[in-house]
């Protein structure tokens, strides 16, 4: 849509609609000064100089309602979506004075000669175009009125064909104008609707493509639990029973059969570590927040006080960010019962303009965060989740020193359509 100008305040109007206007003006100017001051008139000579000047102020007046300063990007932006112009406050009344300095010029030029009649269609236009429906409508009857009264001066009487033509034609004009408006509002509104439609789409196949991503992960955990875990899980069972039935003296088998133990030990603590991993978390119908404080909860006992803070509006991260940061809280509160030896732990979620942050902190015995350690699970603890958080455009930082406890922070950006 093509924005024009008021005096430096922009208003919208269809690209048709203003060539159209700009046809309508340009010939009716043109017409109208070929028919007072063309061969033949019967305006003086010192006359014709003066409507010509009115006529060059008419056209520059006009040329003047659509020029203006640039405006920022984004009120472009803003006014591109609007359908018609807003008519309230300051723009109201810079259209007022635009459209009054061009009646005004119009009436001198009506008081010279009945011929520049033609010009009250574009300006019945401007009116219907810019002017709330308490205001147009006046200002067209005036403009009506006025042509009427012209032509009765000019031709000395008053008959139905001198009052219907004027009439007929501003009725026409008002008309057009409602009519062009009604179906540029349809495709308006026709356009926002596939806009909308598309958005819809594209949510919907991101929602089913999550929903078959989780369904999967789930179909897989099932499978190694109930395969490669249980398979594990016997098998210990039957290297333990075959250590107790070895005889006292069978050291090397014992000692064979410890370590076969051990790594089938091992394993499973994999297996299990991954069937968590791949096992959808308790977020299907519950927030973040939510699932958070109450693993926060869960994690508190007679040694370990534990407390969770939420700060910021709750806003949609994605499924892939709501597991991440639920995980990364589970690896660090393991830590922190297996390894911290501390009094007190919390967890702190922070909603910002442009990411989400979670920090974890304690009071333990610290550690040297640049030595590589294990979880309690036997998994790969914070390194894995760094890199799981890094995947996600995120970042995690640990801080730590021998007897002053832990802080684990991890921050991510505000998924793409978020909002604040």
């Amino acid at each position: 849509m093509r924005i024009g100008q008021l005096g430096g305040v922009a208003y919208a109007m269809p690209p048709a609609l203003r060539l159209a206007l700009n046809g309508l003006l340009v010939s009716s100017l043109v017409l109208a000064l070929a028919v007072v001051v063309g061969p033949g008139t019967t305006v003086a000579r010192q006359d014709a100089s003066i409507v010509v000047a009115l006529c060059v102020l008419f056209a520059a007046t006009y040329a003047a309602g659509f020029a203006g300063p640039a405006r920022p990007a984004g009120a472009r932006r803003r006014e591109d979506r609007a359908e018609s112009v807003d008519m309230g406050g300051q723009n109201l009344g810079r259209a007022v004075r635009w459209l009054g300095a061009m009646t005004v010029v119009w009436v001198c030029l009506m008081a010279f000669h009945a011929g520049f009649s033609w010009l009250a269609f574009p300006l019945i236009v401007l009116y219907v175009q810019l002017l709330p429906l308490r205001l147009a409508i006046p200002a067209v009857t005036v403009a009506t009125a006025i042509v009427v009264a012209a032509k009765g001066v000019q031709t000395g009487t008053l008959d139905i064909p001198h009052v219907a033509g004027p009439v007929m034609g501003a009725l026409a004009s008002t008309l057009m104008v409602f009519g062009y408006r009604s179906v540029h509002r349809e495709r308006q509104a026709r356009h926002a609707l596939i806009g909308e439609l598309v958005v819809a789409r594209y949510a919907l196949a991101e929602s089913q493509r999550e929903a078959g991503r989780l369904a999967e992960r789930q179909r897989l955990a099932r499978e190694i639990h109930d395969t490669v875990a249980q398979g594990l899980s016997s098998v210990i069972m039957l290297l333990r029973a075959a250590a107790a039935a070895l005889p006292p003296d069978a050291s090397v088998a014992r000692e064979r059969t410890a370590a076969a133990t051990e790594v089938a030990t091992a394993n499973l603590a994999e297996c299990r570590h991954f069937v968590c991993e791949l096992s959808p978390p308790p977020l299907v119908e519950t927030p973040l927040p939510e699932a958070l404080r109450r693993l926060v909860d869960r994690s508190a006992d007679d040694r370990l006080s534990t407390a969770f803070h939420l700060h910021g509006d709750l806003y949609p991260l994605g499924a892939e960010c709501d597991v991440a940061l639920l995980r990364l809280t589970q690896e660090a509160l393991a830590n922190v019962r297996g390894h911290a030896h501390a009094a007190h732990c919390v967890v702190s979620l922070s909603y910002l303009d442009d990411r989400v942050t979670l920090d974890v902190f304690d009071d333990g015995k610290g550690f040297d965060p640049q030595l590589p350690r294990q979880d309690a699970r036997g998994g790969f603890g914070l390194h894995g989740m760094r890199q799981r958080i890094e995947e996600l455009g995120g970042a995690l930082t640990v801080e730590s020193a021998m007897g002053e406890g832990t802080a684990v922070a991890a921050s991510l950006p505000m998924p793409q359509g978020g909002t604040s």
